[in-house]
């Protein structure tokens, strides 16, 4: 009897000494995997700061005056006029296409309303 049990605890030993080998595999790997993700969120990051520091050069306000006279005579930009600025309600109203107009005359006479 004593060998049964000697026998049965070994197999257990061995089971569970598998098992905890597979259970330290498998945490190795995740730990790879955060590991390349961490690598690859500071990578991202240092790109971004990099395009933020590019953008706010792009955007100086100096280079863009040179820019827009450069340019001038392709763009042919002006300073904005005060008389330019309106309230939104003195905005002449979008003119529907006689087009859509008509359907949706169809789709509401369809629907049982008629306008």
């Amino acid at each position: 009897m004593l060998k049964t049990l000697d026998v049965l605890l070994v197999a257990i030993v061995l089971v569970a000494a598998t098992w905890t080998f597979g259970q330290k595999y498998h945490a190795e790997a995740l730990e790879h995997q955060v590991m390349l993700l961490d690598r690859k969120i500071t990578q991202e990051h240092e790109t971004m700061q990099l395009l933020e520091a590019d953008w706010s050069l792009l955007n100086q306000p100096f280079r863009l005056e040179a820019l827009a006279r450069n340019f001038d005579s392709v763009l042919e930009l002006r300073p904005v006029e005060p008389q330019q600025i309106v309230d939104p309600n003195q905005l002449p109203a979008v003119p529907v296409p006689q087009e859509a107009a008509h359907e949706a005359k169809i789709a509401s006479a369809s629907q049982g309303r008629i306008r």
